[in-house]
């Protein structure tokens, strides 16, 4: 609808019904361009550092406990792991799940990594890497998957989202 065709509109409606007239026609006529220019930007992702050095070393003394070589820290891993974490932040959801579909061995394969086995655990809400690696170990399935004595290699990560919230991702992985 043109300018002045809108401006008439308005003064009828003005004149027949009054206010709500009006705010029926910004309702009717405006509000898609209001809403796009008030819409708030997308939420942002904060990486958290420093995280990977200390969750690796607890893992490690952990399996050293158990009588269990250590992992290895490794980049492609890592990259498996900060990606996914990002992806969890930015839906404000803890998932094994990526939002394109993917698991985690496809992710792992997409940074070159030949895997011959995988496991990744995900986390969400806890503060610190200590608070982590307890509750994965307080987990069953997931301490499972740090004892898995087939696995070498390590990559950890974690975001914080919009919500606040922090969410982790960490792959493990045995070399093909």
């Amino acid at each position: 609808m043109k300018s002045s065709a809108r401006q008439r509109l308005t003064q009828r409606l003005h004149t027949h019904v009054g206010a709500f007239g009006i705010t029926l026609t910004l309702g009717l006529f405006g509000m898609a361009g209001l809403v796009q220019e008030c819409a708030p930007p997308p939420p942002a992702v904060v990486q958290v550092t420093d995280v990977q050095a200390p969750v690796v070393a607890s893992v490690n003394e952990q399996r050293a406990a158990w009588g269990i070589g250590g992992v290895v820290a490794d980049s492609r891993l890592t990259n498996a792991a900060q990606s996914h974490a990002n992806d969890m932040a930015n839906r404000s959801m803890m998932t094994h799940t990526g939002s394109d579909g993917s698991s985690a061995g496809q992710r792992i394969t997409l940074q070159g990594y030949g895997w011959s086995t995988w496991a990744e655990n995900v986390a969400a809400g806890q503060s610190t890497p200590g608070d982590v690696v307890a509750a994965w170990l307080n987990s069953t399935g997931h301490r499972d998957n740090i004892a898995n004595r087939d696995m070498a290699n390590i990559g950890v990560a974690a975001a914080k989202g919009a919500d606040g919230v922090t969410y982790w991702a960490m792959v493990l992985a045995a070399p093909r």
